[in-house]
């Protein structure tokens, strides 16, 4: 079974170690008609920090404030 999550990202930290600390939280929303309103229900709140190295192009696909889709998927 895999479980899709909706965070935001929040922050974008650089760091001494060549890293960048992405920061991403549950999005929220009061709206009935929002996507974000059934994410709420099931995850109110939550936290996810990352620590991406600079030179990595992953790094380049978090954006402040863009949201991204996170599954969780069981691994066998």
């Amino acid at each position: 079974m895999t479980i899709r999550a909706k965070f935001v990202c929040s922050s974008l930290i650089p760091s001494y170690s060549n890293t960048t600390t992405v920061g991403l939280s549950a999005v929220y929303s009061s709206d009935p008609t929002s996507e974000n309103k059934a994410f709420s229900d099931s995850t109110p709140s939550g936290q996810i920090n990352i620590s991406i190295a600079n030179d990595k192009p992953a790094l380049t696909a978090f954006e402040i404030g863009k949201s991204y889709y996170v599954d969780f998927t069981p691994v066998e």
